[in-house]
């Protein structure tokens, strides 16, 4: 099923010239160089191909657009908002978003059209709302008028949009003039989100980082914290402490070599526990504070030989004597969301160990850094993005998670246990 949306041409408006409305007694719209009675939106679930998902993609979407949108997958949520006159395509837009998140994120909008294009946005920001989401993030391929919701990509080699002379994808058409997507998204209220120097997977494309912009619903976290994608596997841990070391004014930016120093000093075995990142944020300046539900060994569970279990409760053993001999806490608690709110608002920032599955499709100890809090929504920068679905370093940076979220992607184990380092700025 689909949602509809039917933008009415509001009486008095008159057409001027063709793909112009001159000012009557409210906005218009005009496509294909005439005026129309409405625009159809629909609000579309994509679950396969999204190219498929709507008739006329193939035929008006340039092809680079589609193999971006075709990215996304999984477990992501996605939506497909198509804009239509007299049963014509004039406007697409791709929503995609991480499940059980707060915020949704526009990858690229494809309308000649301005005013379509900017109702296209509308819709999804006002659906955003609805939902609870508090922020709309938008993907650009490149900052300005290079590439707008023409796609940056309808033009044949030879120069020619081989389309006829008032197609809506035209861009002669005057009805496609006027300000990039870029500039209007910023007066619309968005703002950029610089993209930090480790964006992205060591290997990736830079041009699949893109550039980014937010817009919230409400006032913008706290705090404003660096962001870095770690670039291995296993080194979340590491990355997580560095962006926190940040946030408390320990360190000026995160850096790979950092990211390589910390993961030595503090790794069990392939990624790093709670004790062993308390260490290595005492040595650099913080004051730490853990805790932890079991005075058990943990991610034991990532063990595949006995021989590995043993050299992990091994090291631990050796963190928690090195914990105790320089006086850094250790509590046996189940922390609970109260607590990290209360860690918030004191002005430290909290490590927190989830299990991914639920935002992400495959089960894993993973470390996030959780730095604000808003009534609901607890904000938190993710090391990890989902490079091969598309994800950039927008889906990661200030990631709104709903309590409820976060209390159930909060533990882990078999049993169960819950971990957070709190980091404080001596």
């Amino acid at each position: 099923m689909s949602e509809r949306v039917v933008h009415p041409t509001h009486a008095g408006a008159r057409l001027d010239e063709p793909g112009r409305i001159a000012a009557g007694h409210g906005d218009g719209l005009v496509v294909a160089a005439r005026a129309v009675d409405g625009l159809d939106i629909a609000v579309l679930p994509v679950h396969g191909d999204v190219g498929q998902v709507a008739e006329g993609l193939l035929d008006h979407v340039p092809e680079e657009t589609l193999r971006h949108w075709r990215l996304a997958g999984g477990i992501q949520v996605r939506t497909l908002v198509t804009a239509r006159v007299d049963g014509v395509l004039v406007g697409a837009a791709f929503e995609v978003h991480r499940p059980l998140t707060a915020y949704r994120k526009i990858v690229d909008v494809w309308a000649p059209d301005e005013r379509v294009a900017d109702l296209l946005v509308e819709t999804i920001e006002e659906r955003a709302w609805r939902e609870g989401a508090v922020a709309v993030k938008r993907w650009f391929a490149a900052k300005d008028s290079e590439h707008d919701e023409l796609g940056g990509a309808l033009e044949d080699l030879d120069g020619s949009t081989g389309r006829p002379a008032g197609d809506p994808a035209d861009p002669g058409n005057p009805a496609a003039a006027g300000k990039s997507a870029w500039r209007r998204s910023l007066e619309r209220g968005y703002r950029e989100a610089p993209v930090p120097v480790w964006a992205a997977p060591v290997t990736a494309d830079p041009a699949d980082t893109g550039y980014g912009q937010v817009r919230w619903r409400g006032a913008a976290p706290d705090r404003a914290l660096p962001y870095m994608r770690q670039t291995t596997d296993f080194t979340c841990g590491p990355v997580a402490l560095q962006l926190a070391l940040c946030g408390l004014g320990l360190q000026d930016q995160p850096d790979r070599g950092e990211e390589m120093r910390m993961w030595r000093q503090a790794t069990t075995v392939a990624g790093c526990d709670p004790l062993g990142l308390a260490l290595a944020a005492a040595d650099r300046g913080a004051v730490p504070e853990v805790l932890l539900s079991t005075e058990q060994p943990t991610l034991l569970e990532l063990c595949t030989t006995d021989e590995e279990r043993d050299l992990r409760r091994f090291i631990q053993s050796g963190f928690r004597a090195d914990l105790a001999e320089r006086g850094i806490t250790v509590e046996t608690t189940v922390f609970d969301l109260d607590r990290l709110r209360a860690v918030l608002a004191d002005g430290a920032i909290a490590l927190v160990l989830i299990e991914q599955l639920g935002m992400h499709a495959e089960p894993s100890p993973h470390w996030i850094t959780v730095h604000s809090v808003d009534g609901d929504i607890f904000y938190a920068n993710d090391p990890w993005t989902d490079a091969d679905l598309g994800e950039t370093y927008l889906d990661a940076l200030d990631l709104p998670l709903p309590s409820a979220t976060l209390d159930r992607l909060a533990w882990y184990g078999t049993p169960s246990y819950r971990s957070m380092v709190v980091l404080r700025a001596a």
